[in-house]
Order: structure tokens, then sequence, then C-alpha cells
């Protein structure tokens, strides 16, 4: 019965251990790794035009306004941001190439343009973009924006950021921005160079317009592989065969481990959109060196990344212990906040005991009875037994201090009769 019982038991623990959580491919790990470091960067430009052949200055009285998008990843929790420096550079690549379309547009508008692109290729080669003052540089607003937790749900936040340092377009194509930000969810750069055939994901907000308009700021990602690597004016770039627009530029393209191999710079003229260029994580690195600027993961994303491991493996209440203390350490981690909340809804408990411990207990306790029932029945056998084997014996068979105690005789057997086998024994 109790054999029974003990069984029923360990059953119903085994029944209750949650399932693995597995994720479907190492793409799903990467992502979850990689999204919480993703940040939208958005810029506005303002300034005129001038024909440097002709001194012809347009943009009116209050000159030409134009923004952009871009996309980027945090790369240290003290708010170093990394992304293409196209996104930021004020040259015909960036902010001036911005300026150079909005003034395309408005002569189209009045007729003096028949063909936009030919028009646009004529000012970035004989035009110049320049602030209220000639010859000055155009005014350029960076913000930086990423989604933060709160008790009130999920909320869009919205910080100025500054450049660091850059390399130019045809450079390089890296930028470093910093934002007035702590304690922010950062991604690991890699360090080594990736092989040809390194599975990866690009990240980022594929088109301006649908970026700003979603409340969510979520992130797309698109699988592909490094197909080549190959240099430009002796700097290291990946061609890489995922998918990547526009308002894709400057986001992380990450290997399965979530670690940065490189940041989506300017499409190879020519290609088609499936084929993209990257810049070396290396350039990323110089750049900070350059700088000396120390980057790295915190200690909140460290225990998000247990956490996840925890998580996947089905240690639910591990996971939770992990997920709080990334929350601890960086009270606005969305992606933690979510999984926290699967977790705790597929059984999870803060500081509960894991199942394996569980089993282990009922294991020991079924141990236990059974071996307490063994011992009462070896027992009771062993005194009927004595009771019925001659002289009568000592009642005491094992003391209270578990020893066991050999049988005494009372009394001296009968002259002439031999000693019982069993008593002598």
């Amino acid at each position: 019965m109790r054999r029974a019982l003990f069984v029923a038991a360990l059953l119903s623990v085994l029944a209750a251990a949650p399932a693995d959580a597995q994720p479907a491919s190492p793409e799903e790990s990467a992502a979850a790794i990689a999204r919480p470091g993703i940040v939208l960067i958005t810029v506005e430009w303002h300034g005129w035009v001038r024909d440097k052949r002709t001194g012809e200055v347009f943009g009116g009285t209050d000159g030409y306004t134009a923004k952009s998008s871009c996309s980027g990843a945090v790369i240290s929790p003290d708010g170093y941001i990394a992304t293409a420096s196209h996104c930021v550079h004020t040259g015909p690549h960036g902010g001036a190439g911005a300026l150079f379309g909005a003034a395309v547009d408005e002569l189209a508008g009045a007729g003096r343009v028949g063909d936009p692109a030919q028009a646009r290729q004529q000012f970035a080669e004989h035009a110049v973009a320049e602030g209220a003052v000639p010859d000055r540089p155009i005014d350029r607003d960076v913000r930086v924006e990423r989604m933060e937790a709160t008790v009130d749900g999920p909320i869009r936040d919205i910080a100025p950021a500054t450049v660091v340092d850059l390399v130019a377009p045809d450079d390089g194509d890296v930028a470093v921005l910093k934002v007035p930000r702590e304690h922010l969810p950062s991604l690991e750069i890699r360090g080594e160079p990736a092989p040809v055939g390194t599975p990866i994901l690009a990240i980022g907000y594929p088109g301006s317009a649908g970026a700003a308009d979603d409340p969510g700021l979520e992130p797309s990602s698109k699988n592909g592989q490094i197909s080549a690597r190959r240099t430009r004016d002796d700097r290291p770039f990946y061609e890489f065969s995922a998918a990547a627009t526009n308002g894709m530029s400057g986001g992380p393209v990450v290997d399965m481990q979530g670690r940065v191999v490189g940041l989506v710079s300017q499409k190879s003229p020519g290609e088609t959109q499936s084929f993209n260029f990257a810049a070396a994580s290396s350039i990323l690195l110089d750049v900070l060196a350059g700088k000396q600027v120390e980057v790295g993961l915190g200690e909140h994303d460290r225990a998000y990344r247990t956490g996840l491991d925890h998580y996947f493996a089905g240690d639910l209440d591990d996971a939770v212990d992990e997920f709080d203390d990334a929350l601890a350490g960086s009270p606005g981690h969305l992606q933690t906040t979510e999984y926290r909340r699967l977790a705790v809804d597929r059984g999870g408990q803060p500081g509960g005991a894991p199942v394996l411990l569980i089993v282990l207990a009922v294991l020991c306790a079924g141990v236990a009875v059974g071996t307490g029932t063994a011992g009462t029945v070896v027992a009771l056998t062993r005194r009927r037994r004595l009771k019925h084997a001659g002289p009568p014996v000592s009642d005491v068979d094992t003391p209270p201090l578990g020893i066991p105690m050999p049988a005494v005789v009372v009394g001296d057997p009968p002259q002439g009769s031999p000693a019982r086998a069993d008593d002598e024994q």
C-alpha cells in the first residue's frame, strides 16, 4: 500500500514538472539575446543648399528641414550606441543628401527639374549644404528611441544623442553615439572575424515611416549568412545574404550567440536587395579604442542571458530568479519583464525549489519508508524465530542506539545435554 502511495506521489511530481521551452531555432535564441539592445535613431536636419557654380541659394528664408531614421545597437550600459556613420554624417551620403532631396522636390514642383535623379546627382557634384552662416555645417538633431518597461506598461523613451566619433561612410561607415542614460540593455561585440558561412541575423527597423508609427518599436530580424569578406580602402567589410532595407542601416548583424559581427552599411551598388554590406566589428572596436571608450555587458545583461538559458531549459524557478536579478540592475528592461511573465505563467516562482530537488526528496522519502517497513518485518520475523528456538532470550533485540545485541541465554543447559546450535550462535 505504501509503495503504491509512493509511486503515485512520484508520478504526480513528474507530471507537474514543466516541459522544456527549447527555442524553435538558434535564430530565435539569438534574437532573444539581441533584441533588448536595438534602438531606433531619428535625425532632423536643417539648412540651405547653395549651387557653387551660380551662387544661387535654395531654401528661402526658413531653409529646408529633412528627417531620416536608422537603427543602432547599445554596446554599453552607460549609454554608448553603435550605428552607421551615414546615418549622422553631414556630407552627401547623410544630412546634405537629405537636404539635396528636399531642394530637388521643391524645384520639381516648380517645373524647374525634369529628371529628379539627374538633378540630385548635379547637386551632389556642384552644390553644398550649409547652415544659416555660409560654409558652416548644417544643423543636426539626433534622437535615440527605445521601449522602457514601467508599472503602467511599456513606454517610449526618447533621449538626445551626441556623436562621439565616426568613420566617414566611404572609409568605414561606423559611428559611436552617447545618450544620457544608464543601466541600458547592451550587446556584446565579437572580437574575432566571422568566417564565411557564419549564420547571422540582421536586426533593425525596416522603413522610417513604419518604425515611427509603431508604438511598440518592435525590430525585425532577417536571417542569412556571411557570404564573403571584403575590404574597401583597407577597411574590412562583410557581404551577407540577409535582407535589409534602408531603415535597418546601422543596425547590428549578430551571430547565433547574439554578438555584434558588424553594422548594416550602405548597399552595394548594382546588387539585389537581399545582398548587403556590413561594416566589420573590428572598425567599431578601433573607433572605441581611439576614444578610449570601454564597453561591455553589465551584470543585468549576464543575469538576463542566464535567465534565458534556464527558461529555454524548463528551469522556470531559476529563470524567474535570474530575471529578478536582471530587473534589479535594469528596472526598465522590457524583454526581461516579458520573459519573466512567461516563466511565471508556466509555473515558475521566485525562490522555488527546482523540480529535480523535489523529485529527489520524494525518492529519499520513498526509500526511507521502504527501509523502515522492511526493518519492521525483519525484526518481527526474527523475534518469532527466537521465541520458538528454546530457552528464553532477552526481549531487547535492538537497543535505542540501533546496535544489535547478541542473544543472552538465561540459566545453564541441563547436564548431559549439549547446548543447542542456535544458542551457541
